[in-house]
């Protein structure tokens, strides 16, 4: 059998998609992720920054140089925006975003013939398994976007037709991962807020049907935008703490009103503080994560002052900051007021150091606090993993992977990357 390797790039759907496309692989190929040996190699791409362009490239030349010899594959939303780029770059095959689905027929042809493909509507992915290990595992539910953001490319690549997975078939997927022995589900798309628009349901009526379903698990969802949160959400996400993870990743973008404008966000400070109020007038210590874009056209040191302010007052778990990267076909690449790359690096130097004193702040909130940990693996007789607020903690001795309540006792920084990295430790009671 031939060896095939998947390496993956950009979101957490990608990552379920990688899954999905191993899956469908498996009975014909020998399939590994990240194996650096291989007779053919897919590169699941991502189109979001240019950094993730330029990685993507880099990875192809690396593995080209070590086995010329193999086939190269690439898929996904750099593919759908920039297929002649790729052509010319030397891959054997290149495939849009809808045609992962048809990955098998694809390597089937490429291996036994001069690659011609005919591509066919194929059934959604579902997997019965994670390339993260045996604790947490990713079901895609949504793909596509309504919305009109400036500068996301990403619309461009996954269409602005919403696509929801029938929730039988999530509902189905979700109870054999359960079955199988997972303990996280992540419910992940392009945004999962718009779940059900074109089904006539929705993100609150999925969830309410797998919260009932048995077994001790708990749900995270993945990005959510300000918009598409109502009362109805809210209440059901903050009244099952043992189903659904006191914790969003709630996109922001920008604090400035002006900026959020210029980029067609939708909202204004006062919508995304009311969400977050919503949820911590119930729980306060309940986490958000958020991205950032930093040096956005136009941004004024005003601007950038407001974002800082609006850091300090949401009191984020961890901020993802980005220096704007004009995307080609945006309407941010052509705007005037471009910033010059050390204005954007240092005005990221300035948040991260900002969005740091954030999480400390909000991390020593839970000093002295119970919580109930998923251990994921262990370490010099410690036991790590993350909580239902998505907090990193170390706890003293050695579990199982299962779920431990614990009580924090301090908070522990280490270097990471460059960067500080905060967690908890704590002990299991």
């Amino acid at each position: 059998m031939k060896k095939v390797s998947i390496f993956t790039l950009g979101c957490k759907l990608n990552q379920y998609e990688s899954q999905g496309m191993a899956e469908r692989l498996n009975d014909q190929f020998l399939v590994a992720f990240n194996n650096e040996e291989a007779d053919v190699y897919i590169i699941n791409s991502c189109t979001v920054t240019a950094e993730a362009e330029r990685k993507l490239r880099q990875l192809y030349r690396r593995l080209k140089k070590k086995s010329p010899g193999s086939l190269f594959v690439v898929v996904g939303c750099y593919s759908e925006t920039s297929p002649n780029e790729l052509k010319q770059l030397g891959f054997d095959l290149v495939m849009g975003v809808k045609q992962k689905r048809n990955i098998k027929e694809a390597l089937l042809n490429l291996l036994g013939s001069n690659g011609s493909v005919h591509y066919h509507k194929a059934e959604y992915f579902r997997v019965s398994s994670s390339p993260e290990g045996r604790t947490r595992a990713y079901i895609g539910i949504e793909d596509g976007c309504l919305n009109r953001c400036t500068y996301c490319r990403i619309r461009l690549a996954r269409g602005i037709r919403i696509e929801s997975k029938p929730p039988e078939l999530v509902v189905d997927e979700f109870t054999r991962l359960i079955n199988a022995g997972f303990k996280e589900i992540v419910l992940t798309g392009i945004n999962i807020g718009y779940y059900g628009y074109d089904r006539r349901t929705s993100l609150t009526e999925l969830l309410s049907t797998l919260i009932s379903i048995d077994g001790e698990w708990r749900i995270r969802l993945s990005s959510l935008d300000p918009r598409l949160i109502n009362d109805e959400l809210v209440e059901l996400i903050t009244s099952n703490p043992d189903r659904v993870a006191q914790h969003l990743h709630l996109s922001l973008q920008s604090g400035s009103d002006r900026v959020l404008s210029l980029m067609r966000r939708g909202y204004t400070r006062a919508k995304y503080i009311s969400v977050v109020d919503a949820f911590r007038r119930v729980n306060p210590r309940f986490a958000f994560t958020t991205d950032v874009i930093v040096g956005f056209p136009g941004e004024t040191e005003e601007d950038f002052k407001d974002t800082l302010e609006f850091v300090r007052e949401v009191g984020f778990l961890k901020v993802h900051i980005f220096r704007f990267s004009p995307r080609p076909g945006t309407e941010a690449a052509d705007m005037e007021g471009q910033l010059p790359g050390n204005v954007k690096k240092n005005r990221a130097t300035i948040l991260k150091k900002v969005a740091e004193e954030s999480s400390k702040r909000y991390l020593m909130k839970h000093i002295g606090l119970e919580s109930k940990v998923l251990i994921e693996r262990k370490e010099s007789g410690y036991s790590l993993g993350y909580d239902e607020y998505f907090i990193h903690h170390k706890i003293s001795g050695i579990f199982p992977q299962d779920f431990v309540t614990v009580r924090t006792h301090e908070i522990l920084e280490s270097e990471a990357f460059s960067s500080a990295e905060l967690h908890c430790k704590s002990v299991a009671i």
